[in-house]
């Protein structure tokens, strides 16, 4: 995980509709661009650039192991100090071994059993895809034992971990979802990529519009991380979850990139920590 230099994280809980306005698109991604010469003068945003290019090489360069069959999850090998169960989605033309190192971290700090959900991203419908995390959820909470998990999801995998909680029931089963640089209303640089999944993600898709009409309340907590150095999603206010039913905590990262987060230790010791507030809350509840 890198940590050379510590990034800013803001958090801002989403309550009421009037905390939700909703600034076009297009006027959203001009402040971008203003704010991106801004940044220039920052010398943080260099050092987050400079970052963000290491890190696709090291990406790229890990890429290939994700191809390999993963190792099936055995109950007899589990730690006993692992306490929550956590489903992991890789973003768009990628696959598991996005999360290589963030798994190292989630394992230290008491989480697991840890799995991941492959589809593929390149080519793939997001609603057929949605309807195949029911199975990988089942399947993880039955081998550890456990009656709810944490689905944490980046880039894409983030849009495919709300359809199955908001639309096919998943919110019996998942208590937390965590959203890492998710284009939640959309991102203008997926009218660069191709196929279905890339057309689902362009601001105003029917597939967007109809997530927005399906959000509701429920016992799921949900936690979006944004960046303003991600360039990936345009503009960088589009990965914030701020529908009012969904009553998200939305944590901005400083000069961080798109690939960036999944190595950040400042994000994932920041993650780590508001699972386990939670987790000691809802214990409290409990108690009382």
């Amino acid at each position: 995980m890198t940590g050379d230099t510590t990034p800013e994280l803001q958090t801002d809980i989403t309550t009421s509709a009037a905390q939700c306005g909703r600034t076009p698109l297009h006027v959203a991604l001009q402040r971008q661009l203003g704010a991106a010469m801004r940044s220039a003068l920052r010398p943080g945003s260099y050092l987050g650039l400079a970052r963000e290019m290491l890190l696709t090489s090291v990406h790229a360069a890990t890429y290939p192991l994700g191809l390999f069959p993963a190792p099936q999850l055995n109950p007899d090998k589990l730690d006993p100090a692992a306490r929550r169960p956590v489903l992991l989605l890789h973003g768009w033309v990628h696959n598991r071994s996005a999360f290589l190192m963030m798994q190292r971290g989630l394992r230290r700090s008491g989480l697991g059993p840890l799995n991941t959900f492959e589809y593929p991203s390149f080519s793939g419908n997001l609603d057929e895809i949605a309807h195949k995390v029911g199975p990988a959820v089942e399947h993880l909470l039955e081998r550890s034992g456990r009656e709810s998990c944490v689905l944490i999801g980046h880039s894409m995998g983030g849009l495919i971990a709300r359809q199955y909680v908001q639309e096919l029931g998943g919110d019996r089963f998942v208590d937390t979802v965590v959203t890492l640089g998710t284009p939640h209303r959309g991102t203008y640089s997926a009218y660069c990529g191709l196929g279905r999944s890339a057309e689902q993600c362009r601001p105003g898709s029917a597939y967007l519009r109809r997530l927005e009409h399906t959000a509701k309340a429920s016992a799921t907590h949900w936690i979006s991380y944004y960046s303003d150095l991600d360039f990936m999603v345009m503009p960088a206010v589009s990965a914030k979850l701020t529908l009012p039913a969904l009553k998200a905590t939305n944590v901005r990262v400083r000069d961080v990139g798109h690939l960036s987060m999944l190595l950040s230790r400042p994000v994932l010791d920041d993650l780590v920590h508001r699972l386990n507030a939670q987790e000691a809350a809802e214990r409290s509840a409990t108690a009382v």
